[in-house]
């Protein structure tokens, strides 16, 4: 739904987008770095329209051929919602904005129609879990994407590109259009998937990466009751890593909300599961210094934070952190001999 998604990548001017005013845009191009001399030598695009979906492809033959493309293209993007991309807000809608500028002196402001850029949505829940966020990754791992022969290494295209120029030899563009064919029908399929986690209701379909990611993103649009129930999600799921990653995310909300009692559990539990990081030591040292006010339990937990800390480089942040774990120790051992000299 339109709502969700503006809430999503955060643009609130997607309310007002149907679906079917959104277009999907893919770019191939002879640098991947961008640039004045960066060239889109095919630009994909497709469209939903009525119950079928439109992909139309526009290939530059030569460069001398860009102001047709970009004169074709323009129809396609007049009158559109939304553009729906991967990494698109960032690489493919400036490059496009600049060849318009360049190659037929038009001043369009591309960049102002909304952007469902899925690339960090699909950062945000999936980065803990597989080895890169690529939309080939993402394709393959989760929507069951299997890519045939023809396809090309993304890396390539550019070269390949400038082997055409340089040949006329325009077999291996078909495998160029092919890469870009699947890279747009794969947004679409990324697209439902994407915010379908994010509208899930069904929490039972959910990993503990993911059921992370969802808690992170309720919290920091304050619903909190749907940031708890998505990090017990987490915490039951999890395996080490993420699990580790889940308790020291909850206990620091739950920190923030004043919860130190109920955190206290969830800093020991970290602690156990992490015998190298401090961080959950010197959390429950405060804690108990300052808020059940058992400085004996306090002491503790900050010499074994020193212990911990033995496990990390001699380097200025091991430094900084004991000096500050030996001030807190100073500071709670006359605290003890004050109490202790104290009339019973």
């Amino acid at each position: 739904s339109p709502d969700l998604a503006a809430q999503v990548v955060r643009q609130p001017a997607l309310n007002d987008v149907s679906f079917d005013d959104m277009l999907f845009l893919d770019t191939e191009t002879t640098g991947l770095a961008g640039g004045a001399g960066t060239i889109a030598f095919l630009v994909g695009v497709g469209k939903f329209t009525g119950n079928h979906f439109r992909l139309r492809q526009y290939f530059l033959r030569e460069p001398g051929e860009e102001a047709g493309l970009l004169h074709a293209l323009q129809e396609d993007l007049e009158g559109v919602g939304a553009i729906v991309s991967f990494n698109g807000r960032v690489f493919d809608v400036p490059l496009l904005e600049m060849r318009y500028m360049l190659g037929l002196r038009k001043h369009w402001s591309l960049s102002s129609l909304p952007q469902v850029d899925l690339l960090h949505p699909a950062r945000r829940l999936w980065r803990r879990s597989l080895p890169d966020c690529s939309l080939g990754t993402i394709e393959k791992s989760l929507l069951g994407v299997e890519r045939t022969d023809d396809d090309v290494p993304g890396a390539l295209i550019p070269g390949m590109y400038l082997h055409y120029l340089r040949t006329g030899d325009a077999s291996e563009m078909t495998r160029v259009l092919y890469h870009n064919t699947i890279d747009i029908l794969s947004l679409v399929g990324l697209d439902v998937h994407v915010f379908g986690k994010f509208d899930d209701q069904d929490l039972g379909t959910l990993s503990g990466a993911e059921a992370l990611a969802l808690a992170r993103w309720h919290q920091d649009a304050g619903r909190e009751k749907q940031a708890t129930n998505f990090f017990r999600v987490a915490l039951e799921r999890s395996k080490r890593d993420i699990l580790i990653d889940t308790l020291r995310h909850y206990s620091a909300y739950l920190k923030r909300a004043g919860k130190r009692a109920e955190a206290s559990g969830f800093w020991e539990t970290w602690h156990s599961l992490a015998k190298d990081d401090p961080h959950p030591c010197i959390e429950l040292a405060k804690y108990h210094e300052w808020y059940s006010k058992d400085l004996t339990a306090a002491q503790q937990w900050a010499q074994e934070a020193l212990q911990c800390l033995t496990y990390w480089p001699e380097d200025w942040r091991r430094e900084k952190t004991w000096s500050e774990i030996e001030h807190r120790l100073r500071r709670l051992s006359m605290k003890i001999q004050a109490s202790s000299s104290l009339p019973a």
